[in-house]
């Protein structure tokens, strides 16, 4: 349904003129028909004649990469009048980018990028304002709304160092969020906490974040907030991972700035080693499942970590062999040849084998029978 129309407001209802501007970007986005008649709608001490809903009364109202509840739109400029679109939504002289959107207390609060980037729900009660605008920044450390862009720059350079290049921050992994009205921006907790989803980018689905080098498992991913007062990313406790839609959500608490990061992946616990037993001469021998295996793939560890080593060792402790993991490892998977250090064909009999990433390590057991 079309959001084009033009609000007429009651004299205390003055705000309500920057979402109007702001969403004329947005109805430039999406070429829809221009209604023949207009809805009346009302709320609360707010009346908007000539404006137009959608048909569900408080669905979601869509145009260029934002879509948003309850909103009101504008009659746009004729034709010519010079309104260049400008990457996913409007921009001209006089309208805010990125747009604002204005909510009012009592109700939800719902904006979503339509790329799926990012999205945020705030409760009723959730500020103590009866008008307020939102707006989502989704390139705060070119063009920031409040946050002093070096430090993002500096909290960048400080995870770099601490955890490695596996935790750099992408461009499209960033979101700034601003809560004002037109008295003062607000700047502490909220009253009630919403919620905060953004997306990670993984189109082939291989667990791998597109573009990252060396490879960052998406699984590693976390919600990370802007710390300003120290210029470092912290932590966001409880976050909850969709992998289907590759999102990660997380309590939203205050308006700031929140990034998805990723780590070294130091994790063994599911670490493992097959064929078990090794016995590339018997009467099972292949590389197929259930069966014993063949000398040129030798034994394969699985679901290793991204850093560390593996150590076979005899029953009595000593080492046999000490693979390396390698820097880049893209498929978790590492193989032993099932030769000694000195290169010689390792004996029939039992050995332990130990993985170590980081603080993390595991134990197995494997057989070899030649």
């Amino acid at each position: 349904m079309s959001i084009y129309g033009q609000a007429k407001l009651n004299s205390e209802a003055r705000h309500f003129g920057r979402v109007s501007a702001a969403f004329a970007l947005l109805s430039a986005c999406v070429p829809v028909p221009r209604p023949a008649a207009a809805l009346l709608s009302e709320a609360g001490a707010y009346q908007l004649e000539f404006s137009v809903r959608d048909s569900g009364g408080g669905g979601i109202l869509t145009g260029g990469e934002y879509s948003s509840r309850a909103a009101v739109g504008q009659l746009l400029e004729p034709e010519g009048a010079g309104v260049p679109v400008s990457g996913a939504y409007v921009n001209r002289t006089g309208f805010y980018n990125p747009p604002h959107f204005t909510f009012q207390r009592g109700l939800a609060s719902v904006i979503n990028f339509n790329s799926g980037s990012a999205s945020l729900t705030l409760p009723p009660g959730a500020v103590d304002k009866e008008v307020f605008d939102i707006t989502l920044n989704n390139d705060p450390a070119a063009r920031p709304l409040n946050v002093d862009p070096g430090l993002i720059i500096s909290a960048n350079g400080k995870m770099e160092q601490n955890e490695g290049s596996w935790s750099r921050l992408f461009p499209d992994s960033i979101t700034e969020m601003a809560l004002f009205d037109e008295q003062d921006v607000w700047a502490r907790p909220f009253n009630k906490n919403g919620t905060l989803s953004m997306r990670y980018a993984d189109g082939d689905g291989d667990g791998i974040l597109d573009g990252s080098n060396p490879p960052v498992r998406v699984d590693t991913i976390k919600a990370w907030t802007l710390d300003e007062a120290l210029a470092m990313w912290a932590k966001l406790p409880a976050s909850s991972a969709d992998r289907a839609a590759r999102t990660i959500t997380v309590p939203f608490m205050a308006p700031g700035v929140y990034a998805l990061l990723g780590m070294v992946d130091e994790s063994v616990k599911d670490t493992y080693a097959f064929p078990v037993p090794f016995r590339p001469d018997g009467p099972k021998a292949g590389s197929g499942a259930g069966e014993s295996g063949t000398e040129s793939d030798g034994i394969t560890f699985a679901n290793v970590p991204q850093t560390g080593d593996i150590g076979i060792y005899t029953l009595d402790g000593r080492l046999v062999r000490k693979l390396t993991i390698p820097a880049g490892l893209v498929i978790p998977k590492l193989k032993w040849d099932v030769r000694t250090d000195g290169g010689d064909r390792a004996a029939s009999g039992v050995y332990l084998w130990r993985v170590v990433s980081g603080s993390n390590s595991k134990t197995g057991k494997l057989m070899v029978i030649w």
